[in-house]
């Protein structure tokens, strides 16, 4: 680095009014001043403008009625599960015709579950069912009597006399 003296700096003192130039300004201005600043003396203020002014409530504009947007069904994932299987079961005759189902037809539900790789719960599968055979028109067949079928369409069994019964019960109410 080159050793170069550095430059002082001078304070010069600004000139303060004596106190009869104050006097004088205080009563007719009600001020001092020092320099480019303008001071205020406490007992010179009114007690009111003193005081902090108090916050501003905001006025509410009227509210303008609005409509309520339209709200979409909800509708749950077993749902829609629901109704993927509801439409892989449509492919077979017996379940589209509403035809009387045999005994233990839950198993061959979840193989067409397992073999088209469907996502279906056996809640699922239960509610599937107990919607299908309460549908009036499969107890009407229920009704009827004849023989239950498997999905793929053999006869699997005779329709008993007491689930008759039971399949008119469920029609009256």
């Amino acid at each position: 680095m080159t050793d170069r003296p550095r430059k002082t700096l001078s304070i010069k003192p600004k000139t303060v009014p004596t106190t009869e130039q104050t006097h004088t300004l205080n009563q007719e201005t009600k001020t001092v001043s020092r320099g480019n600043k303008r001071i205020i003396k406490r007992e010179q203020v009114q007690a009111t403008a003193l005081a902090k002014p108090k916050a501003k409530v905001p006025t509410k504009k009227p509210n303008k009625p609005r409509k309520p947007a339209p709200k979409k069904p909800l509708v749950s994932p077993s749902d829609i599960r629901m109704d993927n299987l509801n439409a892989a079961l449509n492919a077979f005759a017996v379940w589209r015709e509403r035809k009387p189902l045999a005994l233990g037809i839950e198993r061959q539900i979840f193989q067409r579950i397992a073999d088209q790789h469907l996502s279906a719960s056996k809640r699922v599968v239960q509610k599937l069912l107990y919607q299908h055979t309460h549908h009036r028109s499969y107890l009407l067949q229920v009704g009827q009597g004849g023989t239950r079928f498997n999905l793929d369409g053999s006869a699997d069994g005779v329709i008993l006399p007491e689930e008759r019964e039971q399949a008119g019960r469920l029609l009256a109410t």
